[in-house]
């Protein structure tokens, strides 16, 4: 192939919107032709795709879209595209097999956090026999609520101790569950609200949450009382 055809280079290439042939467009060279021969491989089958631009000489295709890029596939020489779906065919079981062994190792590690998790809650709660049934309930909510893969919640976050994340868990199931933080915030509608209300009524329920957990604590002499959450 001539240099000229820029077949060696990774480019990023869109659609042309001006070429008549339905050529394709790059920032740094405008507008262009795939080199010779080359084939456009789809997006979808992610195996293949990575193969392909593992192999050799490739240009993304991408689509502007409102608000994000779309990548539409590769192009490539065609005996690298076959290479790769030959590639895929022959591994599928093999890949398969271990995407399952991953998924029970992910399965058994969440379980196990989970479970972790439920346990310092317990730790943090603290509360006295008689109120073993509540006990287990905040902690198998706190932890479902905060463990929750995907989530972005507190359980997820590698920035607190696992104490620290069990605190701040236990105390929100509490405040959702067992004060009147719901009822305060649907009358005054500031649930999508960050404002000095939505803050007052927080205080209170974080007061109501203190209070809740003195009631149903063990009993052992003063306890110093616990630093406020600030979620």
């Amino acid at each position: 192939m001539a240099a000229s055809d820029h077949a060696n280079e990774a480019l990023r290439v869109y659609p042309s919107r001006t070429a008549d042939d339905g050529g394709w467009w790059c920032a740094a060279y405008g507008d262009l032709k795939a080199p010779q021969g080359w084939e456009f491989l789809p997006a979808g089958d992610a195996f293949v795709t990575q193969q392909v631009k593992r192999a050799g000489p490739h240009w993304v295709v991408v689509r502007a879209r409102k608000g994000y890029t779309e990548t539409l596939g590769i192009l490539a020489p065609p005996s690298i595209i076959k290479a790769a779906c030959s590639l895929a065919e022959e591994t599928a079981t093999r890949r398969k097999q271990a995407r399952a062994r991953s998924g029970e190792r992910r399965l058994a590690q969440e379980q196990t956090y989970r479970k972790q998790f439920v346990e310092a809650v317990l730790r943090y709660l603290d509360f006295a026999p008689r109120h073993s049934a509540l006990t287990r309930e905040i902690a198998d909510g706190a932890a479902q609520q905060a463990t929750a893969v995907g989530s972005g919640r507190v359980g997820r976050t590698s920035k607190l101790t696992l104490e620290a994340k069990a605190e701040l868990a236990a105390r929100a199931y509490i405040r959702h569950n067992y004060t009147r933080y719901e009822e305060r915030m649907a009358r005054e509608g500031l649930f999508e609200v960050d404002s000095f209300v939505h803050h007052t009524i927080k205080e209170q329920a974080q007061e109501e949450v203190d209070q809740f957990l003195e009631r149903h604590r063990r009993k052992r002499g003063p306890r110093a009382s616990s630093e406020r959450s600030k979620r």
